[in-house]
């Protein structure tokens, strides 16, 4: 099982196996019985390609076809287990349901590095807004629970974990506007047709199991 994620609510504490990777995997392995055994292993995403073309190993969960495999050829791919979006997060006193060029003209955003959203890169290139780069999302949801800046845009489940872990959300505003949905999958490689199968059933059992829906609990994910 090949992370490309090394943050919550995907890997919250590696030591620990603490996080949505790791009840999935968990999961797997209890209905395999002893016919498959899934392991962990988390992989930057640059390695993660290479490791993808050069070897048939790699299980990729949570992801969508959009960034790996846009026509949906060069792996199989599940049903969703959740579906995600690219949401606005702003302050609770300056609420942001759109990040037009109107509303948002002079303001303050920071994007992760890696990480890019095709609309805010546009008013980037455009200087409507400022952009600071940070190195995680947690730390640009900070910015914005401090005021440091005025919005980012980022995927809602993330989101959603970090405003919960902490306990921000009498300060900070989640937008009902979405730049971007999409499906969070497993993708198997095309040359294992029966491990793909086991994993299409499993993934259907999987979002009806009580430990998804305790891990969802838990992590602060709502997917109403």
């Amino acid at each position: 099982m090949c992370s490309a994620y090394n943050s919550g609510p995907f890997i919250i504490d590696e030591k620990n196996r603490v996080g949505l990777v790791y009840t999935f995997t968990d999961f797997l392995n209890k209905q395999a019985q002893g016919k498959y055994s899934f392991e962990v292993l988390i992989l930057p995403r640059a390695r993660l390609l290479i490791e993808l073309r050069l070897s048939n190993h790699c299980i990729v969960p949570f992801v969508s076809y959009k960034w790996f495999d846009p026509n949906k050829q060069l792996f199989y791919w599940s049903q969703p287990i959740i579906k995600d979006a690219n949401v606005i997060l702003s302050s609770q006193k300056n609420k942001l349901e759109s990040i037009s060029k109107e509303r948002v003209a002079g303001m303050k955003t920071s994007q992760v590095i890696g990480f890019f959203d095709d609309q805010v890169e546009a008013l980037i290139s455009e200087n409507t807004v400022i952009a600071f780069n940070t190195s995680s999302l947690e730390k640009s949801v900070g910015m914005v629970a401090r005021k440091r800046i005025d919005f980012i845009v980022s995927g809602k489940i993330p989101l959603q974990y970090l405003i919960h872990k902490q306990h921000i959300q009498d300060q900070v505003y989640l937008s009902k506007y979405k730049t971007i949905s999409f499906d969070r999958s497993v993708f198997v490689p095309i040359s294992k047709p029966a491990l793909s199968a086991f994993i299409e059933e499993q993934v259907g059992l999987f979002k009806t199991s009580v430990e998804w829906q305790q891990a969802k609990t838990e992590f602060g994910i709502d997917d109403n």
